[in-house]
């Protein structure tokens, strides 16, 4: 049962808006089924439950300054389209590709290669 922390986005996550993160590899990693409990800031004291969900799906994943690429069902594919990286980066919580650029390049450096975990509704 797996926990996601989160510090920016609560909003768009209780919500609903946000269904998904991305994040760098873990020493057990999430699998499609798994029941994932979302936390807002969970090792600080001012730590919320956000709720339960399950994992729909995970992907390998890696964002450079001007595209996205993924691997789905054994696919590699990229993504360069303006349309699709701002659907990705607002899916994500973020309001524009550049928002979500310069916070992966600020947080990891770029490219970032990682794991897109998708979750259904909360609980």
């Amino acid at each position: 049962m797996p926990a996601l922390s989160f510090s920016v986005a609560k909003d768009k996550i209780k919500s609903g808006a946000k269904r998904q993160t991305i994040r760098g590899d873990r020493k057990f990693p999430i699998k499609e089924g798994d029941k994932l409990f979302l936390w807002w800031m969970q090792r600080s004291k001012n730590r919320e439950k956000l709720g339960e969900a399950f994992c729909l799906s995970v992907r390998s994943v890696t964002i450079s300054t001007d595209n996205l690429s993924y691997c789905d069902n054994g696919y590699d594919s990229t993504v360069r389209d303006d349309f699709d990286l701002l659907k990705f980066a607002v899916d994500d919580g973020f309001n524009n590709w550049s928002e979500l650029v310069v916070f992966f390049e600020n947080q990891h450096g770029l490219p970032f290669t990682g794991n897109l975990i998708m979750w259904d509704e909360l609980q």
